[in-house]
């Protein structure tokens, strides 16, 4: 695969700006750990329901030999939207392979549970701030080192580059007072002057200490908001896909205080909690003003978006949404801007 040279500036400034460069996941085989044999803990009730039903009987193997079909899947699945951007002239970069150590890091023993896939949420760019984030759940930790190679290229080219303060090594729920800031890109949407992060309700991702320090980050020229979810997603682009200005696919039912602004007062096409949790239904990529890439399996929103002169690319993802991420998950934007006149 020939990869578009990258860019001269690193700058992201609207969800809907033309895509020109990006990070793209890999899927990498992990261990499913020994511990959830019993059942998924609380803490992971926004997986969708095949997660539920199928990690705690593949305990303590690989997902390649427990799952064979659906990790070969995943693989192409995942390479396949690598070569369809690049095939647009995307320029794109993939994490590199974590090493042995690596693999094993923040983890308690025999524990090598790992993910490539959802590159959205080590990192976080607004403007040409590159930010090295903060995840919650501690077997999250190592992605990061992945894209640090992406990260020094991006400095060497003038960006901004900032590393929230280290996470604790361990679910704070089991620390009394262990707090963040905790910050994760899917919880942070870029509209314009507007910064949108969620806020679980479940205490799984991103928290107001992390909108506050994003806050500081960026300075007075932004108007970060905190937004507060349901217990059932982990991230706010689980229902909240801004196609274009003024048109967004939402899950209302994800949003406790209501849709937040500016979005509220847009044209929305509603996706209900079901299958923005097991399809990732509002979880799209957004290639430009008015073009999209969504699930083949999401007919209806396909339908929906072409009705409202949207130009919609189908690809499978099907074998990647179980483990809670989608299009929008699974790629970074590294250089996203608005054309004159769009």
């Amino acid at each position: 695969m020939t990869t578009p040279p990258a860019l001269d500036r690193v700058n992201v400034t609207h969800e809907w700006g033309l895509l020109k460069e990006a990070v793209v996941g890999r899927v990498i085989d992990f261990q499913v750990p020994e511990r959830i044999g019993g059942g998924l803990p609380g803490v992971l009730d926004f997986v969708p329901e095949s997660t539920r039903r199928d990690l705690p009987r593949w305990a303590g193997r690989l997902w390649s030999e427990a799952d064979p079909d659906g990790y070969g899947r995943a693989v192409e699945q995942a390479d396949g939207l690598a070569r369809f951007l690049t095939g647009r002239g995307v320029a794109v970069h993939r994490p590199r392979e974590l090493t042995e150590l690596e693999l094993g890091a923040y983890g308690g023993e025999g524990d090598r549970f790992s993910m490539q896939t959802f590159v959205r949420d080590p990192m976080i760019v607004v403007g040409d701030h590159v930010v090295e984030s903060a995840l919650r759940l501690p077997a999250r930790f190592k992605e990061r080192f992945g894209l640090r190679p992406v990260f020094a290229e991006a400095v060497a080219r003038g960006a901004r580059y900032s590393v929230m303060p280290p996470p604790p090594p361990y679910r704070t729920t089991e620390v009394p007072g262990a707090t963040g800031p905790f910050l994760e890109g899917g919880d942070v949407l870029v509209l314009g002057r507007d910064i949108l992060v969620g806020c679980g309700r479940g205490g799984t991702a991103s928290d107001r200490a992390g909108a506050r320090w994003l806050a500081e980050l960026l300075g007075d020229g932004y108007r970060v908001r905190a937004v507060p979810l349901s217990e059932a997603v982990i991230h706010l682009d689980d229902g909240l896909t801004a196609v274009r200005e003024g048109l967004a696919v939402v899950c209302r039912e994800q949003y406790p205080e209501g849709v937040p602004d500016p979005v509220a007062d847009w044209e929305l096409i509603d996706v209900s909690l079901s299958d923005a949790v097991n399809l990732l239904a509002g979880n799209s990529l957004v290639l430009g003003p008015g073009e999209v890439v969504v699930d083949t399996r999401l007919t209806d929103l396909a339908e929906a978006l072409t009705a409202r002169d949207v130009t919609v690319h189908t690809l499978p993802f099907d074998a990647v949404t179980p483990f809670a991420g989608g299009f929008r998950c699974a790629h970074h934007p590294l250089v996203r801007e608005l054309e004159p006149g769009a």
